[in-house]
C-alpha cells in the first residue's frame, strides 16, 4: 500500500476530481501507471484484472482514504458538504 499512497497522493494534488469520485481515481491511476495502455478497452481490463496484474481497487481506495486522512486539504468537496450538513443537522435536531 505504500507505493499507491504516493502516487494516490500526487493524483489527489494534480485531478482534484479524482477526490469525490473513486472510480475515476481507480481508472486514471490504472492509466497512469501503466496497468491500462488504452482507455477504451478499459472494461475488458476490468473483467481479467487478476490475469492483467491490476492493483485491487479496495488498496487504491484505502491509500486515498489514508491520504485524506492524513492531509485534509486533499478532501474532495462533496465530503466537505456532507460533513458541514451534517453538523447543521446535528445542531438543529439537538435542540428539539
Amino acid at each position: 500500500m505504500k507505493d499507491y499512497y504516493n502516487k494516490v497522493k500526487a493524483m489527489l494534488i494534480q485531478i482534484p476530481e479524482t477526490r469525490d469520485d473513486d472510480m475515476l481515481l481507480y481508472a486514471k491511476f490504472c492509466y497512469q501507471n501503466g496497468y491500462v495502455n488504452d482507455f477504451t478497452y478499459f472494461m475488458f481490463a476490468m473483467c481479467n484484472a487478476k490475469k492483467n496484474g491490476l492493483p485491487s481497487f479496495e488498496s487504491i481506495t484505502r491509500a486515498r482514504r489514508k491520504v485524506q486522512e492524513q492531509c485534509p486539504e486533499l478532501v474532495g468537496t462533496k465530503r466537505r458538504i456532507r460533513k458541514e450538513e451534517e453538523e447543521v443537522y446535528r445542531e438543529y435536531y439537538s435542540t428539539q
